[in-house]
């Protein structure tokens, strides 16, 4: 079972928006991380992206805990897609997060907080 975070660690816990974007006729989901974008691609079969895409999330964990919330979830398939993918992608991550605390992989105390 998973463990529910503190009220510090929820107080603490930035929040990445996340949009769908189209882009050439192809869909992703976009993820801002301050300057950059973590493009996962949702509407074609590209392995390679979707490890790069994850290596950038799991470097950013390592930063301190966060989860990602869809700005707008739009009545069409992709937007509903990527909204239940997101909802998935943070329960991982928070059990990601745990595993990496037990191994000393978190850098500093593992908290940003939204000043940062």
């Amino acid at each position: 079972m998973a463990r529910k975070p503190s009220e510090k660690e929820v107080r603490y816990m930035q929040t990445l928006e996340a949009t769908v974007i189209e882009d050439k006729g192809k869909y992703f989901i976009s993820i801002a991380d301050g300057e950059e974008f973590i493009r996962i691609p949702i509407s074609d079969d590209q392995p390679n992206e979707v490890k790069s895409a994850f290596n950038k999330i799991i470097l950013r964990l390592k930063r301190g805990k966060f989860k990602i919330n869809m700005s707008e979830v739009q009545q069409n398939l992709f937007s509903l897609v990527a909204n239940e993918y997101i909802k998935q992608l943070n329960r991982e991550l928070q059990e990601v997060f745990g595993e990496m605390e037990r191994y000393s992989l978190i850098e500093a105390s593992g908290e940003i907080t939204e000043e940062e």
